[in-house]
């Protein structure tokens, strides 16, 4: 886990290419333990969309790949917060995709948004 971590932490000082500041630096962190913990048995280690767990229950469904800056602009941040909280048959995508309402904090999501978003740069 920690090792996940360093290497999030790495890339994406590499990605952004400039200090953050600390309170965005801990948004961010938190956010990639969270995406480490909850997302990466799908969405994979780097947000590929290649993480195994779908392959454990024969799901036909493959990840968003949240470093892809095209795909990731169609979607909100609202929109992202809904999926995350409702689960993706609540928005007309895969139910495969968990709900997180009761499981994450609005603070959570919000710190999971922001990661999200900082790997498709």
């Amino acid at each position: 886990m920690k090792s996940v971590l360093r290497i999030l932490t790495f890339l994406l000082v590499a990605l952004l290419g400039s200090p953050l500041s600390p309170a965005a630096a801990a948004e961010l962190a938190a956010g990639a333990k969270l995406a480490a913990q909850r997302c990466a048995k799908c969405h994979g280690k780097t947000g590929a969309g290649d993480g195994p767990g779908l392959k454990k229950i024969n799901a036909d469904v493959v990840p968003v790949d949240w470093r892809n800056r095209a795909l990731m602009a169609k979607w909100s941040d609202e929109a992202m917060g809904r999926i995350i909280r409702e689960g993706g048959k609540a928005v007309g995508k895969s139910d495969v995709m968990p709900r997180y309402r009761g499981k994450l904090t609005d603070a959570q999501i919000e710190d999971l948004i922001t990661f999200i978003r900082s790997l498709a740069r």
